[in-house]
């Protein structure tokens, strides 16, 4: 069922769902506060619904328990200035801020905001993860303080990789792929997995953008020379990256090479595995990242030549 039907649902009538789900026995002991008056109204209506799907049930269920959870952490989580920063982001940069994170972690950051909020971006996710991050907020408050400063601190340094509110509103895919060329691997790869997880188009736009070994084989003769020169380059790498490509673009990226690789460089002919090559391929796409930070290099003459080609 729709998240908007069940916010729709009047308050008596989730209250009735809640004592047929949980038994009334039980649901009085999650209702603080509440006079026999409004007792003697949720009995009665909860014994004039009848037939209420399992879906709605399990939704009004999720709802509840998710609200008694925030409500119990905020109980002993009274300070939220270590997720300051939250507040400069939208919605959109929060969830991708998060999604590649544990389920505690996002049910940690999310309880840092309005519950409006929270709820908005916690209905992004996938069902299942949606479960798992509401279930994690019955633990929250056994995480130590430590704990909560580490993870606010590693969140905060995230933060620098988020695109602008500017570029996700216009959903510039470029601008997207420039942000994750200056991450490393591994958190780049993470985030592309995510984003062809939920926007399989928006991924294939970011893909035309994002550097690759490709890219780095394919570049105009000037911008070889700059980058195949330099003396960061791991010959031993090279050998394996270029494992199984066509003679005449080994020949063509040895040449740029400065005389002395030239003479180290060699070709290997016992098989290697597959993790390995793609192993080195990545270490020398890490190093033009490195090169592109450093303002050796400009990621963008690389990928705006790929795009006149195309």
């Amino acid at each position: 069922m729709d998240n908007e039907l069940i916010d729709a649902l009047p308050g008596l009538d989730k209250a009735a769902i809640l004592f047929q789900v949980l038994g009334e026995s039980l649901a009085l002991t999650m209702f603080q506060g509440i006079s026999e008056s409004d007792i003697l109204r949720i009995r009665v209506r909860s014994k004039e619904l009848k037939n209420i799907p399992l879906n709605v049930k399990q939704a009004i269920l999720e709802d509840f328990y998710f609200k008694l959870m925030t409500l119990k952490y905020r109980s002993v989580n009274k300070d939220k200035k270590l997720f300051a920063f939250l507040d400069n982001l939208n919605d959109e940069q929060i969830y991708y801020l998060v999604t590649t994170e544990s389920a505690k972690v996002i049910a940690l950051t999310l309880d840092q905001l309005l519950e409006e909020r929270k709820i908005k971006i916690l209905n992004r996710f996938p069902n299942q993860m949606k479960h798992e991050i509401i279930m994690q907020f019955a633990d929250l408050s056994d995480i130590p303080l430590e704990g909560v400063v580490n993870i606010a601190n590693e969140l905060k340094k995230k933060i620098s990789f988020l695109p602008s509110p500017k570029e996700f509103s216009r959903g510039g895919p470029r601008s997207i792929a420039t942000l994750l060329n200056q991450m490393s691997i591994a958190e780049s790869e993470q985030y592309l997995e995510q984003i062809a997880q939920d926007d399989p188009e928006l991924y294939a736009e970011i893909k035309k953008y994002f550097l690759s070994f490709e890219d780095l084989l394919e570049m105009p003769d000037h911008l070889m020379s700059t980058f195949w020169k330099n003396p960061e380059l791991d010959i031993d790498a090279l050998s394996k990256a270029l494992k199984g490509y066509e003679q005449e673009t080994i020949d063509n990226i040895v040449s740029f090479l400065p005389s002395r690789k030239q003479k180290m460089y060699t070709p290997i002919t016992t098989p290697i595995s597959k993790k390995d090559i793609e192993d080195a391929q990545l270490s020398i796409v890490q190093l033009a990242k490195d090169l592109a930070k450093a303002g050796e290099i400009n990621l963008d003459d690389i990928l705006s030549e790929q795009e006149m080609i195309d």
